[in-house]
């Protein structure tokens, strides 16, 4: 039964999550900026992408929700791909409406614990939380809907092999794997 309460949750959670995408628009062709964009214009206030040398122990990225405008700092030395999916793990906070959750560790040295504090920063320190769990599932919908994928799919399977495959995965997506 339990299990059966969280799929419908996530079931939930993935219809909330394309509903404000379909608002907001995903670009195709893939494009970042222009997805932040679109992001901030959904907000009304500007969006700041900020690649900081983070230290260690530190989480990958971060928003920081300030009265006029937003900031991601992400980790400068990320590749590129886990920069992208940090940055639209941040987004989706933003479009879910979750808001900062308390200053946590100082995450770069240039960006002052106060100036973080009355930010009011939002950052991942796990995946148990509710909120981190969200936007995990937003930053995977993000990319679903773009066409991204962290590694190209590579198969020497047969047309009905590659269907069960495919099948397999589909009914994965739709099960938030807990149990």
């Amino acid at each position: 039964m339990r299990s059966l309460a969280r799929r419908r949750a996530h079931a939930r959670l993935r219809a909330r999550v394309r509903a404000v995408l379909a608002e907001v628009g995903v670009p195709r062709p893939w494009d970042l900026a222009e997805f932040c964009d679109r992001v901030a214009a959904h907000r009304g206030r500007p969006i700041h992408l900020v690649p900081t040398r983070l230290p260690a122990g530190a989480p990958d990225g971060a928003w920081l929700a300030g009265p006029t405008v937003d900031v991601i700092v992400y980790d400068a030395d990320s590749p590129a791909l886990r920069a992208e999916h940090i940055v639209c793990h941040e987004l989706g906070h933003m479009l879910l409406g979750h808001t900062g959750t308390g200053l946590g560790p100082v995450i770069t040295p240039d960006v002052p614990a106060a100036l973080l504090h009355r930010m009011g920063v939002l950052h991942r320190t796990g995946y148990d939380d509710e909120h981190e769990h969200e936007a995990e599932v937003a930053a995977s919908l993000i990319w679903k809907l773009a066409g991204r994928e962290l590694v190209a799919p590579r198969r020497a399977l047969p047309a009905a092999e590659a269907a069960v495959v495919d099948r397999f995965a589909r009914v994965m997506e739709r099960d938030p794997g807990v149990g």
